[in-house]
Formats: C-alpha cells, structure tokens, sequence
C-alpha cells in the first residue's frame, strides 16, 4: 500500500511530464460511470497498442488472501485497442480532482500513472487530431500482478473470488454493462462474463 506522502511524490512527478493545455483523463473502466469528479468535456477515443485485462489479484476489495480475486487494468498488448471515454479535467477544480483521482487509483501502486496518446473515434466531435490524456496502466512490476492466465483460469478465479465490496463476478458484470451502455462494449469481457456465469450455473 501507498501512504499519503508516496501518492503525493507520484503525483507531482506526473504533473511535471504533462503537456501543455488542459488535463484530459482517459477512463476504460469504472472512471467511464463513476469518475469521481464533474468532466468538463468527455469524448470517445481509442487508446493504440493496450486491451482491457483482469490482470492482478485483489485480497480485498474482490477476493481476500485465501482466495484472491482479479482486477482490471490496461496491459500492454502489440495491435491491440481500447476504447473508452476521454474526460477533460476542469481547470477550476484540478487540483482536488488530481487528489482524487491519486487516493482512488494508487491506492496500492499497482497501476503506473502515464501520458498517453489517444485518437477520437466516430463517436467523438468532429476534432479528429489525436490528443494527449492521463491514464492508469498496470505496473508488471508490482507484486499484485498475475502471471499469464488463459480465458479459462480468469473465470474460474472470478467465479470463486469475493471480498468487502461483494463477488468478483458482480464487478465483472457491472463492467460489461456499463461499458455497453457508454457505447463502448467489451466483447472478450463479454466472452468471460459467459464463462463466469457457466461455472456459477
């Protein structure tokens, strides 16, 4: 676990690398519904060269030590895309956005704060120019990341994992579904989420 003055040094260090102009936050998981802070401005773009993946174990939020659950994050993945949902951070208030956005997402370390650069999709405006944005990626380094595990070993993990915020099999469905209703549906999350709900019967 992160304490305060890590979060802080964290977010500093990746205040200093952002670029000119306003802060856009690129949400692919539960930021698109539940961000935490008022956008100013959101857009559909697509994240090159990453995929959505249940790739490190939670002993808490979604599993406990005897039986850990997995959580999402972005991997790394060559020719793979990610669509999500680009927010603009309000200049008026990003100070306490970037806060929280820091004490929710690094409360662990397990995901790495990093620029990115995203491309509008249709669903977006009419701006087509590829744009800079804040994103959490999964740290490979940290030692919650999981090894490599097949369609198959997720959702056998996912169906048996459960922890103080509930069943990791509901954060699951809870993501399809809202990922579907923001435009932006997951079909390998969708494939897992059957599997999941086969082995629950």
């Amino acid at each position: 676990m992160l304490d305060d003055a890590a979060r802080i040094a964290s977010r500093h260090a990746t205040m200093k690398r952002r670029p000119a102009g306003p802060v856009w936050v690129f949400g692919y998981g539960s930021l698109i519904w539940n961000p935490g802070f008022a956008p100013a401005e959101s857009r559909h773009a697509l994240l090159a060269g990453y995929h959505r993946a249940f790739c490190f174990w939670t002993m808490s939020a979604r599993g406990t030590p005897e039986r850990p659950g997995l959580g999402l994050g972005l991997e790394a993945k060559a020719g793979a895309n990610c669509r999500g949902i680009a927010m603009r951070i309000d200049p008026e208030t990003e100070a306490q956005d970037l806060e929280m956005l820091w004490g929710r997402e690094m409360y662990s370390g397990v995901y790495r704060p990093v620029w990115v650069t995203l491309t509008p999709t249709a669903h977006g405006p009419a701006e087509n120019a590829p744009f800079t944005a804040l994103t959490f990626i999964a740290d490979p380094d940290h030692p919650q990341y999981c090894p490599p595990l097949s369609d198959a070993q997720k959702a056998r993990i996912i169906a048996g994992a459960a922890g103080k915020f509930g069943p990791c099999a509901d954060y699951l469905a809870n993501v399809v579904t809202h990922l579907a209703a923001s435009g932006e549906p997951d079909a390998e999350l969708e494939a897992l989420l059957e599997m999941v709900r086969e082995l629950e019967g």
